[in-house]
């Protein structure tokens, strides 16, 4: 058993929610710090499947990746996400930008996963420049990183070099490619970019990996599930079946 205060006081410990980005919104977001739960289901959203998910295995702490409020709210309809939580009982917690920049958080996880030895790090924005264990071509370089982290596809651009340094910048990182220039990064890889971004990148001669979000972040869970469960052995931790972007490959 674990209140929910217990788990954000362990949280802000090695991710200080005061660490989090303005424009963040991370911390105990709906419920009560007093809620107590025998299981903690995580995921990256808090979507309608999640909460039904911890609804039906009776679970009543969900802790989230990003937050299930980010900005302000003007009204509370029944086909909200934060009425879903509320009104099945459910406390939110979501670790978002203070756990992305945290070390061994989402941004080291998703180095470490793929082999980039960090550097430095760039936490007002969410970034490490690092290296590869070996140089690698653009096509071998997405190949990699699509079988390290068993993704099922990834948009990826080539500069025509041998890949050494890397900068990595999880989730929407894409605005990362300025810094990257400014690094002499011959690679960004991220989890979103946008248009306009790719075309600076191939403009200054570096090249793209484009995870997607989801699966720039996804690692993330299974790891904070392992760590929290060895500090609270008395409560299970579980990473929701329900736990996806939906989004498919063709």
């Amino acid at each position: 058993m674990i209140t929910a205060g217990e788990l954000y006081t362990y949280l802000n410990g090695f991710a200080p929610f005061e660490t989090a980005m303005d424009f963040d919104n991370a911390g105990l977001l709906i419920g009560s710090e007093q809620q107590q739960s025998d299981a903690v289901l995580a995921a990256l959203d808090a979507t309608a499947a999640v909460l039904q998910e911890a609804h039906e295995k009776n679970i009543r702490i969900v802790l989230t990746h990003h937050p299930v409020i980010f900005r302000p709210i003007k009204n509370l309809l029944s086909d909200s996400i934060p009425y879903l939580a509320a009104s099945l009982g459910i406390t939110v917690i979501s670790a978002h930008t203070n756990l992305d920049i945290a070390p061994g958080g989402v941004n080291d996880t998703l180095a470490e996963c793929i082999g980039i030895r960090e550097e430095e790090r760039f936490d007002t924005d969410c970034a490490l420049l690092g290296c590869c264990r070996q140089p690698l071509s653009c096509k071998d370089m997405a190949l990699h990183i699509k079988s390290a982290l068993s993704v099922q596809g990834l948009r990826y651009t080539d500069n025509g070099r041998m890949l050494h340094r890397i900068m990595v910048s999880c989730g929407a990182g894409g605005s990362s490619v300025g810094l990257a220039k400014s690094c002499g990064a011959d690679a960004l890889i991220t989890g979103e970019i946008k248009h306009h971004e790719i075309l600076f990148a191939n403009n200054h001669g570096i090249a793209v990996f484009d995870l997607g979000h989801f699966n720039s972040e996804d690692m993330i869970i299974p790891k904070l599930c392992g760590t929290l469960s060895k500090q609270f052995p008395d409560t299970a931790f579980i990473q929701a079946d329900a736990d996806t972007d939906g989004v498919h490959y063709i």
